[in-house]
């Protein structure tokens, strides 16, 4: 006799960045499994990639989530995680003023947005008929194993879409590593802080918490930013 099929619920939500419905279910056992691995190797890469392969396959496949913009693929990280292991996170925050007083905290995932409040734009102009446009950048534009310099240089790479000044177009799919790299490093210190500044303003989770210590009475506040706080 077969043994029955189970029948995992399914869910829908949409993108942040373009109200595109997406269908997704609850990470199974065998996914968590893989993820539990993962985080028990402390490889950043590792991580990355059990995470991307998890959402991805929750999502049944309608869309690459490696290629959507970071938020997106926060949003629907969070989502599925929800639905997996429930939406209430029982977190155990430290008071600065005493560092032997904990309080507890429940946590909804439900209350936790990602802010779109700036939207900044992705054309960012040096001069007149001179500047760059570029994309959100991905999961896979961060690689966690760098130092904050290098991953800077690293996103705004991969996140460079087109080079144009006058009547000339320089599309990214047309220009080598190389080439690239030889651009950004000719960038002046204010042409490169315009760039980053959009990665700096762009929609992502922002989620502030605030608690007080039971005993002296101060409040305290917690700000959670990106998915990878509540892994």
């Amino acid at each position: 006799m077969a043994l029955p099929i189970n029948e995992v619920p399914k869910y829908s939500t949409k993108l942040p960045s373009n109200d595109l419905l997406v269908n997704y279910r609850p990470f199974l056992v065998k996914e968590e499994k893989v993820m539990l691995m993962a985080l028990e190797s402390d490889n950043d890469e590792e991580i990355r990639q059990a995470v991307i392969d998890t959402v991805q396959s929750c999502t049944y496949g309608n869309v690459d989530v490696s290629k959507l913009p970071i938020f997106d693929f926060e949003h629907l990280y969070l989502k599925i995680r929800g639905k997996s292991v429930g939406e209430v996170i029982k977190l155990k925050l430290k008071c600065p003023d005493d560092d032997k007083q904990v309080v507890d905290y429940e946590l909804n995932l439900e209350d936790v947005k990602i802010d779109t409040t700036k939207k900044p734009n992705n054309k960012i102009e040096f001069e007149k008929g001179y500047g760059v446009i570029l994309d959100y950048p991905t999961i896979k534009s961060y690689t966690g194993t760098k130092s904050e310099t290098e991953n800077n240089f690293s996103l705004l790479k991969d996140s460079i879409k087109t080079i144009y000044k006058g009547d000339d177009v320089y599309d990214r799919n047309n220009i080598t590593e190389e080439e690239l790299d030889e651009y950004v490093n000719s960038l002046t210190q204010k042409q490169y802080q315009k760039l980053i500044e959009f990665f700096t303003t762009m929609p992502k989770i922002r989620h502030r918490i605030e608690y007080e210590n039971p005993k002296s009475g101060k409040k305290f506040a917690l700000t959670f930013n990106g998915a990878s706080d509540f892994f």
